[in-house]
């Protein structure tokens, strides 16, 4: 039953409540998911206060490999339509780490996040910035999924640039019965409160009068530029090369042969156990 009270942030149609889970150890907490572009919201985030105490959780540990990977990915696809005089914008950057990393590749870029506390890239914040134009293009790593109003929150981005670069995780199935059927509902942070699939961004991007390219996975472009070709399709030589790259480099470090394992999933898990043994 369409619960009428609950209207999808993205389409404005109907949504059905999913399931509940318990958010910060303590808030039950009710999903919907939109029965027309299949947008999974929270029930209003009551919680968001609380749970940007400390702006980077703990369990965040994919925090350093996520600023590496897309630091090598973003100037692949930055060549294609900017060149070297153009600046751009970190958005919801966090400590800075990302735009500290593309300053010393020679891009110029600046931080912008009203939670946390710029430690690797300071006199690069967004008030810094004395260029009075917008920035060619904005990015935003892990920061979609955390928007109470994506529509309200996209017109401040593009406010900012015409050119969205942004990473969220794309949901792997169509329906889901409890938090625990996918890892990125992270109700223990409460900080997760949108989460979404190619239909819903697709619809985000038209009523911005916008392109929307994705790589069907984690990596996604909303743009009012027309670029001349999809910068993620198959045979786009620019992108191809990093991805090839960053295939071999995955496929080595998950080789079972290998020495070394990541640890990364591992430490995830055991510091989403620390969290639920202290709430």
């Amino acid at each position: 039953m369409i619960l009428m009270d609950s209207v999808c942030n993205i389409c404005g149609s109907g949504s059905v409540k999913i399931f509940d889970a318990m958010l910060l150890g303590k808030y039950n907490v009710g999903y919907f998911q939109c029965e027309n572009c299949s947008f999974i919201q929270t029930e209003k985030p009551y919680w968001l206060e609380e749970a940007y105490v400390s702006a980077i959780t703990s369990i965040d540990v994919g925090l350093v490999y996520r600023n590496l990977y897309f630091s090598n990915i973003v100037p692949t696809l930055l060549d294609v339509f900017s060149n070297k005089n153009d600046s751009y914008i970190d958005y919801g950057g966090g400590y800075g780490m990302f735009v500290r990393i593309m300053r010393d590749k020679g891009y110029d870029f600046y931080l912008q996040d009203i939670y946390a506390e710029n430690l690797f890239a300071k006199y690069f914040d967004i008030k810094d910035f004395a260029g009075g134009q917008k920035f060619t293009a904005l990015t935003a790593f892990e920061v979609f999924e955390h928007l109470e109003d994506p529509i309200e929150e996209l017109k401040k981005m593009f406010g900012l640039s015409d050119t969205i670069i942004f990473s969220t995780d794309l949901q792997p199935m169509p329906s889901f019965s409890k938090a625990t059927d996918w890892w990125y509902f992270t109700p223990e942070t409460g900080q997760h409160i949108s989460f979404y699939n190619i239909k819903s961004l697709e619809k985000l991007s038209q009523l911005f009068n916008c392109r929307f390219y994705s790589n069907g996975k984690n990596l996604h472009i909303i743009t009012k530029l027309n670029l001349s070709k999809n910068p993620f399709a198959e045979g786009f030589a620019p992108f191809k090369s990093i991805q090839n790259i960053f295939s071999r480099v995955i496929n080595k470090i998950t080789e079972k042969d290998n020495k070394r394992i990541s640890l990364l999933q591992q430490d995830f898990e055991f510091y989403k156990k620390k969290v639920y043994d202290h709430s």
